[in-house]
This record gives structure tokens, sequence and C-alpha cells, in this order.
């Protein structure tokens, strides 16, 4: 039993990490599942901090934000060695909060999407299903926060897709709201 747990720690959490995407970049908020084989007392589920840190015993304050879980596993390995020997890591995104956004109003699925890699307002729209029939394509508005302030940004879909006006890119944190 005890070789099965060591293949599946060894073999699956690989395949688990590349399914969440090799390349994801944790951020504030994410909820992570860091397990330490044969160290249940430092297995946990966490959030990461606003600052980007996340707390684990014995080795303290790690920055967690801007690193893949490929890394930050590495990295706490590395860490965890003062006081284990060979110590072996997974960590896992369970909940991708830092890369959410939402879109609300006249669209056919409205609600919380992930911005996963570069995003533009009429991709965002298309995950959303596209527009009903009462939508109003030329006044989209994106609130984004930045720098402890909202920002209003007004669009016109028609213009967008005549080339018109350029294409936004859609940010965690925004909210998109079609009239």
């Amino acid at each position: 039993m005890k070789r099965f747990s060591i293949f599946a720690l060894l073999f699956l959490i690989p395949v688990v990490l590349y399914a969440q995407g090799e390349n994801y970049i944790i951020g504030p908020s994410d909820v992570l599942e860091i397990s330490v084989w044969g160290e249940a007392d430092l297995s946990r589920q966490l959030n990461v901090r606003t600052d980007g840190f996340i707390s684990l015993p014995l080795i303290g304050e790690v920055k967690a934000a801007g690193k893949t879980p490929g890394n930050l596993q590495k990295e706490l390995e590395r860490l965890l060695r003062r006081y284990i020997k060979e110590p072996h890591c997974a960590v896992i995104v369970v909940e991708p909060r830092s890369k959410r956004f939402y879109i609300t109003g006249e669209v056919n699925h409205p609600g919380m999407f992930l911005v996963d890699s570069e995003l533009h307002l009429t991709q965002a729209l298309a995950l959303a299903g596209g527009f009903t029939q009462w939508a109003d394509k030329g006044g989209i508005v994106i609130i984004r926060y930045g720098s402890g302030k909202q920002k209003r940004l007004e669009f016109d879909y028609k213009r967008i897709v005549k080339g018109k006006s350029l294409d936004p890119l859609v940010l965690p944190g925004d909210t998109v709201i079609v009239p």
C-alpha cells in the first residue's frame, strides 16, 4: 500500500498539475492545497493572502503569488529540507480566485469566468454565450478597480467588430455589464 501511495504522489500529482495548466500563475485569494508526503501536520488548504504570501508551519512566510504551482512546490521542498529529509510536496490550485471576472446583463450565460490568458472583450462575450435579443451592443461597460479607484470604461461592440475601435482586454477582477 505504501508503494502505491508513493507512486500516486510521484506520478499522478504531476498529471493534476498539468491538467490545471502548467503555466498558471498563482495570485492573491487563490485557494491552494499543500500536501507534504508523510507529514500530515504540514499538509493543509489555505488562501493566498492579499500580499501574495502563505504561511506554513516550520518554514513560516513564503511568497506564493507570481509563481507557478510547480515553482512553489520546488521552493517549499527546498525550505523543508532544513527540517525533513527528502521532502516531497504537491501544490494544487483548488480555487483560482485571483483570475476571476464577471459578466452580467443581457448575455445568454451571465456569471463568473476565469482569465487564464490574454482575453479580449469579444472573447469574454462569447464565453458568456453572446448577447440576448434585448442587448444594447453600443453601451457595454467594463468596471475596473485599480489603485483603490473604480474606473468605468464604455465600449461599442459594433465599432469593435468593424475594426473602428480596439478590442479591449478583460482583466482579473473586471465586471462586464451588457445593458
